[in-house]
């Protein structure tokens, strides 16, 4: 697995070169005197301190042994931390991830918005993006989901990720008969080419051998064997493409409901989670899938089951989620600009903890005391669980969508040329039909119809908890 991280990080920098390049292609314009005194200013600071953009960064004003201490006292285990992991939580780390930042789950946030930087095993490994100055970052510490660092990957082998399933087993035995195929007849024919090329060359004084025919036993034999080869192929991949296909009657059905750029999984209880999927262990999980937009795929790797997601169609897939794990969902079909952030955690877990969670889950709304969460802390969640995030900014940049910083009480221009005060009913209809009021940015270009319909699943508490947590962005400066 080291050389495919060691790849796959290579390929990441080429990638992020290539952006840059792009990006010179599509603006060849001279920069004007600010932008070039501001790169010079730049490329000057890298030289006189090269090691800063590898630095973690420190959060200013940050009380970690507050922060430690708090942890703590809502902890039934506290533990103490170390110099390293004292220095992560200084650059905003949160004290429960600590162990996740070992493993190389959680990215720890450095000086430079190009670098970042996993802990990995021990080791302390970099990843930047090329980018050029005066350039937006092409990787950030949200961008660990590219990198080669999910669980299923390290347990895996070199070709494949981690079987967690006898499905996704049956499906790797059928890969590696093929492979082994093909790497044991390429290396027959590619070395008789070479042998027949050297021993029967055209030479000087040499006449070519004009009585060879036909050799019966030896054509029938190339013939049974590769068809006897491939009906195995054949029916290896249809045995195990029907078991992948065919749901036992006992599984439990979850829907997938796929939107830009987000998953939600509704269970048989009614409850939903968006971006994180919960199932018990040792269970055959019925997935019933459908679109609100456009084209996706859902891929889960450690188990080898993905399917297209289409909007107002219904596709299925099952897997068996076997043993205790943690695994990634991913987007397969590029959907749009945040194509890459289309991606979710999978949590397989005993029963017992699967039930613990799903009522927890259930009242995601409900604090420990049984009473509705304050309608602020109700909206943020909503905005980090249902997506919004992906496209509205809450620090003022223009994004896919229009930032909700400073939006209370704004003027907005939609591209049929009405406008509207920026209030509760306007957010609301925003939600609810988003395509009623299709706002135009700064320079009078349209937004367009990307918005995801949230009316059929977002009930009114989450709803006006967004109006109360936009309203508290009200002063925050916009930048679009």
């Amino acid at each position: 697995m080291k050389l495919q991280a060691f790849l796959l990080t290579t390929l990441l920098g080429l990638a992020g070169a290539s952006a840059g390049l792009a990006q010179d292609d599509a603006a060849p314009a001279a920069p004007t005197a600010e932008e070039s005194a501001a790169a010079d200013s730049a490329a000057a600071a890298e030289d006189a301190a090269p090691a800063a953009s590898a630095t973690i960064r420190v959060v200013a004003d940050l009380d970690v042994d507050a922060v430690i201490a708090a942890f703590n006292e809502g902890s039934d285990a506290p533990r103490t931390f170390t110099d390293e992991e004292r220095s992560w939580i200084a650059a905003g780390v949160a004290p429960g991830d600590i162990d996740k930042a070992h493993k190389g789950y959680v990215a720890i946030p450095s000086t430079d918005p190009n670098v970042v930087i996993i802990n990995r095993n021990g080791k302390e490994l970099r990843v930047t993006s090329n980018a050029k100055p005066n350039r937006p970052p092409v990787i950030t510490p949200d961008s660990v989901h590219m990198m080669p660092f999910a669980p299923e990957v390290d347990n895996g082998t070199f070709w494949m990720a981690e079987a967690a399933s006898e499905t996704a087993k049956d499906v790797d035995r059928m890969f590696n008969f093929i492979m082994w195929i093909n790497y044991i007849f390429a290396a027959i024919i590619g070395g008789l080419m070479v042998v027949f090329c050297v021993k029967y060359r055209r030479r000087p004084g040499v006449r070519a051998d004009q009585s060879i025919t036909h050799h019966t036993p030896l054509e029938i034999t190339w013939s049974i064997i590769p068809t006897i080869l491939c009906a195995v192929m054949f029916w290896g991949g249809y045995v195990t493409f029907l078991d992948l296909r065919t749901p036992p009657p006992d599984s439990m059905k979850v829907n997938v409901t796929a939107y830009r750029w987000g998953w939600n999984f509704q269970y048989p209880s009614g409850v939903e989670s968006p971006q994180e999927f919960h199932v018990p262990a040792n269970t055959p999980i019925e997935l019933v899938m459908t679109s609100t937009d456009t084209l996706h795929s859902f891929h889960l790797p450690a188990y080898r089951s993905k399917s297209d997601v289409l909007p107002n169609r219904y596709t299925k897939i099952w897997f068996n989620s076997g043993e205790p794990g943690t695994y990634r969902v991913y987007c397969t079909e590029y959907c749009g600009k945040d194509h890459s952030n289309m991606y979710a955690k999978l949590v397989v877990e005993p029963r017992e903890d699967y039930e613990a969670w799903l009522t927890k889950a259930g009242n995601w709304m409900v604090d420990e005391n049984g009473e509705m969460k304050p309608l602020l802390e109700i909206g943020e969640l909503t905005y980090n669980r249902r997506g919004c995030k992906s496209c509205h900014s809450i620090d003022g940049t223009k994004g896919t969508g229009p930032t909700f910083a400073g939006l209370w009480g704004l003027e907005r221009q939609f591209d049929d040329g009405t406008s509207a005060v920026a209030d509760e009913q306007y957010i609301n209809q925003s939600i609810r039909d988003p395509y009623s009021q299709v706002v135009v940015d700064a320079n009078g270009v349209s937004y367009g119809k990307q918005m995801t319909i949230y009316s059929p699943m977002l009930p009114v508490e989450q709803i006006n908890g967004m109006i109360e947590f936009i309203k508290s962005l009200e002063g925050v400066a916009r930048k679009d």
